[in-house]
């Protein structure tokens, strides 16, 4: 069976057992963290989490099983496969090296996003 790469992001009032929920719920799946970053604004009192990982299951699987912990920990979250590309805007001033730089690591494949 192949595995598909995930990205999963999310942010919720912060409370403790978000990690241990989201690791658990990928791990039951058989997934693979590759990467988690997280962040607790205190001024905000909310908590910021994203999450690389591989698994075997399909998106649409992971979506649904997840509902469950986003209702418990009033998520706001996205789950996207790797290789879909994000759509980006670039917004350049006048001096253009910036956007030259962008346009060319575009180019290579090294940024892969639709602009």
């Amino acid at each position: 069976m192949t595995t598909e790469n995930y990205y999963l992001t999310l942010t919720c009032p912060n409370r403790p057992g978000i990690v241990a929920a989201v690791s658990t719920y990928i791990f039951e799946l058989g997934g693979d963290i590759e990467e988690a970053q997280q962040f607790d604004d205190k001024a905000s009192k909310r908590f910021f989490m994203r999450v690389s990982f591989s698994c075997a299951a399909d998106a649409k699987t992971l979506r649904d099983g997840f509902v469950d912990i986003a209702k418990r920990f009033d998520l706001t979250w996205n789950l996207r496969a790797v290789k879909e590309l994000k759509r980006v805007l670039i917004m350049a001033s006048k001096l253009d090296h910036c956007l030259v730089d962008l346009l060319y690591r575009w180019r290579i494949g090294e940024l892969p996003m639709i602009i």
